[in-house]
């Protein structure tokens, strides 16, 4: 399932380079399309999300001894630079939701990418199903010149589909070593909201 999301500083950048092609249709000659520079490619870009994955797990070795984790995965690329797909994971203890949207964690990415000086970043807020990246992309300079970063930010709101087990032993004694009860919640994107 794919989640995508236009970077807010798209729409601007659309209309100035529709605006510069309007002297051509003016004269009645047929317009070339212009060439957008890597700027322009980032700047109305969109994020593609993939593989999207939200686990949780609630083992109680005892009925009073817990041992929680909950952990998010996602490939992700922005369609200026397609062939560059960044892995993104990251494993919380914090309970019950383990993820509320308030840690950046680093997301992986090609060594092309991350040798030139790109980032990416992630939160993820499981209560409200809010994610966002914070990146910088690097464009390639001309020639001997220096690239040029851009620093992008995008949030959006996924609605998640879960499957939540529960199971509990029904012969446990201590100190059996079995587990007194175990609970798995299992999550992908169930729509997005663009």
């Amino acid at each position: 399932m794919r989640l995508t999301h236009n970077i807010l500083l798209g729409l601007q950048l659309a209309t100035a380079v529709s605006a510069a092609t309007t002297p051509c249709k003016q004269h009645g000659c047929p317009c070339p399309t212009p060439h957008k520079t890597c700027a322009e490619q980032v700047a109305d870009s969109k994020w593609v999300v993939e593989h999207f994955s939200y686990n949780a797990s609630y083992i109680f070795t005892t009925p009073a001894h817990q041992n929680s984790h909950g952990y998010v995965s996602f490939d992700v690329f922005n369609t200026a630079a397609p062939s560059y797909t960044a892995t993104c994971s990251a494993s919380s203890s914090q309970l019950t939701d383990f993820f509320y949207g308030t840690q950046w964690y680093t997301c992986a990415l090609p060594p092309a990418a991350a040798q030139a000086g790109a980032t990416l970043q992630f939160k993820f807020n499981r209560p409200t199903g809010e994610l966002g990246l914070n990146a910088t992309i690097i464009c390639p300079g001309r020639g001997q010149g220096t690239g040029s970063e851009h620093h992008v930010e995008a949030t959006t709101h996924m609605s998640l589909a879960c499957i939540d087990m529960t199971w509990t032993n029904p012969n446990y004694t201590f100190p059996s070593g079995e587990f007194y009860s175990d609970r798995e919640v299992k999550c992908v994107p169930d729509s997005c909201v663009v």
